[in-house]
């Protein structure tokens, strides 16, 4: 999903909600950013944005999931599927989504 503040790719993102299941806050971003309904899986791991507090910005921390699509369109608006990780993406987010790309797409081959 293209971050319109840095014209670079980006995983859609959220806020867990106040006693909302971790879980459920992943359904209803996937369901309200992209349209699509989703199962979710295991935890990949954390995401910590260096390039915003070394730039006194904010201190976000993100979440990443394997999710399987139950629903929805064929291309997310706004956004567009990929087969290996665009060069334009957040430094952050590449290094930790770089090794299970390669692994999800070796699977399915």
């Amino acid at each position: 999903m293209p971050d319109r503040a840095n014209d670079c790719g980006s995983l859609p993102g959220g806020t867990v909600r106040f006693g909302e299941p971790l879980a459920e806050a992943v359904k209803r971003v996937a369901h309200d950013e992209l349209e699509l309904t989703i199962t979710v899986g295991t935890m990949l791991g954390y995401i910590d944005y260096p390039s915003h507090y070394n730039n006194d910005l904010d201190t976000p921390v993100g979440l990443a999931f394997s999710v399987s699509k139950l629903g929805g369109p064929e291309q997310p608006r706004s956004s567009k599927w990929f087969r290996a990780l665009p060069d334009n993406m957040h430094d952050e987010q590449h290094a930790l989504l770089s090794e299970h790309v390669e692994v999800a797409l070796r699977a399915e081959d």
